[in-house]
């Protein structure tokens, strides 16, 4: 791009016109040199690892977003992709593997790419990995993304919303302060939120949801148990829960400050108000505790 301009002698101008043109070509220049500053080419480091057996998979990073695919294959593609760092110096990526556990850590310095006043980096961890595995995840500030796993999930972020759609077995999403997302899970869940809302849909073993502030979806699908006793509390947020028909459960539900609504058949015990209620579901078992400090709880058939 070629930028042609006349210059005019100041002594031919008034003095604020001449003050004027000055301050815009300032701010051409400025625009022109911010706007090709902020254009950072991403670097990436790749690696990937064969696997004979059942995958195990640990990602950890202190400041960068994580994604996870998967897919029917025996080796564990790992790319992690940066701008705004130099590799070694401020960013320091590192990986391993012992026998079918593969390893990636990467750590930054903590130090900001500066230009033109404006910090720019950013760091990303993908990984792509056999369906059948286990996962476990640290990042101490980034989002995470994890589709279709069988096998162990456990994900915990210091600052950033986690994103799940596939799970089957022994799974576990916590996050400091950001919202939790999961579909298609199978088995048992733990998932809480320091601030943020939990959503959450599957076939559920065992569910444990706990949020700080934010409000709780969960839904249960058909062949779901109450296996050991279920917990879902918010201190701040209301609670819509489906549940089959045919769940057996003692239930007991207390909103501090807000209604319950049933729309099931409950067997009630002892006193209840709008606020509070306890009672059994199709004859009772394990307890299926739900609370609320502020807002309002929502028990409805799937």
């Amino acid at each position: 791009m070629s930028l042609r301009m006349r210059v005019t002698e100041a002594s031919s101008l008034p003095r604020s016109e001449f003050c004027w043109k000055m301050v815009a070509l300032g701010l051409m220049a400025g625009a022109l040199a911010l706007g090709t500053a902020t254009v950072v080419r991403a670097d990436e480091v790749a690696k990937t690892f064969n696997v004979s057996g059942y995958a195990k998979v640990r990602v950890e990073t202190d400041d960068g977003a994580v994604r996870v695919s998967t897919g029917d294959i025996k080796q564990v593609e790992i790319r992690v992709v940066y701008s705004g760092y130099k590799l070694e110096k401020d960013l320091r990526v590192s990986t391993a593997q012992n026998g079918d556990s593969i390893e990636v850590v990467a750590k930054t310095s903590g130090a900001w790419a500066f230009h033109w006043g404006v910090s720019h980096t950013n760091l990303r961890v993908e990984v792509h990995m056999p369906k059948d595995a286990d996962l476990s995840v640290r990042t101490g500030d980034g989002s995470v993304e994890a589709d279709s796993i069988n096998g162990s999930v456990d994900v915990r972020t210091a600052d950033g919303s986690i994103t799940v759609q596939g799970a089957k077995g022994d799974i576990r999403l916590h996050t400091g302060d950001g919202s939790i997302e999961a579909r298609g899970l199978d088995g048992q869940v733990e998932a809480s939120s320091g601030d943020g809302h939990v959503d959450v849909e599957g076939r559920f073993d065992s569910l444990n949801i706990k949020t700080g502030d934010g409000s709780v979806t969960a839904r249960a699908s058909a062949g779901s148990k109450v296996q050991s006793g279920w917990t879902i509390h918010t201190g701040d947020g209301s609670v819509d829960l489906e549940i089959p028909g045919d769940l057996r459960a003692d239930i007991d539900a207390s909103a501090h400050d807000g209604h319950i609504s049933l729309g099931l058949p409950l067997t009630v015990e002892g006193t209840f108000s709008s606020s509070k209620i306890h009672g059994k579901l199709n004859g009772g078992g394990q307890s299926l505790t739900i609370q609320t400090g502020d807002g309002s709880i929502h028990l409805n058939k799937s």
